[in-house]
């Protein structure tokens, strides 16, 4: 990479800085975070085609069997450059932050080996990890859940990735990565104010295209995904990383 490059991804890193600390969220091009990661392409694909492996989510309250997941946690402490895999357990989230698949106790299948072990994934989190840190101005210590969802949709099925409508999660930070789609459309991001004014609408289109917002300070949502072409189904690969804050120092 040439300096003059560095230079640049140093500049945009900054600017993201800024903008997560002014106006609560931004968003990263694709092509940047590839060359921030700086993986292989065989890495990328390799990444994207866990996505093969995720399981029917059965807790949609809407009685919905369009979304697939899988979950799993990591901590990343202050004073360490390394993520540790914590044990699995059921994801759970209350009625007031999830009113539609909240209040109890959602057993996911882990996330796979592969998906734990690639190094996109590694970097993605160190990078979002240094990103926040220097957004609050101090080394942290982070819980980080890793919620990789599919979401498919037919001709006779629209797809909805919040199907709870405008959101928060209860979290610090929450991201959402998009890895890829085939043959659907829609799935606009949607972020607001704590008074539900519109801060934005962002269509995450290409593989790496990433927006990130503080979830204290905004709200989200996202559109319905269709087929683009009628003539079959579809779906909408993104991986949503939520980071938050821990009281105690690891």
């Amino acid at each position: 990479m040439s300096e003059s490059t560095k230079r640049k991804l140093a500049s945009i890193f900054e600017e993201d800085i800024r903008s997560l600390k002014h106006n609560h969220f931004t968003m990263i091009e694709g092509g940047y975070m590839r060359s921030m990661l700086g993986c292989s392409i065989e890495e990328e694909h390799k990444f994207a085609e866990q996505w093969d492996e995720l399981t029917v989510d059965k807790y949609m309250g809407d009685g919905g069997k369009y979304r697939f997941r899988r979950y799993g946690q990591f901590v990343k402490a202050a004073k360490s450059s390394f993520l540790q895999l914590l044990p699995h357990e059921p994801y759970v989230q209350s009625k007031e932050i999830n009113y539609l698949n909240g209040g109890i106790e959602r057993i996911f299948d882990p996330l796979t080996e592969f998906f734990v072990q690639s190094p996109v994934l590694e970097r993605t989190l160190l990078l979002l990890a240094d990103l926040y840190d220097k957004t609050l101005g101090c080394k942290n210590d982070w819980n980080i859940r890793l919620h990789p969802y599919r979401v498919r949709t037919t001709p006779n099925q629209l797809g909805l990735p919040a199907p709870e409508g405008l959101h928060r999660d209860g979290v610090t930070f929450i991201a959402s990565m998009m890895l890829q789609r085939i043959n659907a459309i829609g799935g606009v991001t949607t972020l607001t104010d704590n008074k539900r004014k519109r801060l934005a609408s962002i269509e995450l289109k290409n593989r790496f295209d990433i927006v990130l917002a503080n979830d204290a300070e905004t709200l989200h949502d996202v559109s319905s995904v269709m087929p683009a072409s009628t003539s079959g189904s579809g779906y909408r690969d993104v991986l949503v990383i939520a980071f938050t804050l821990l009281d105690s120092q690891l």
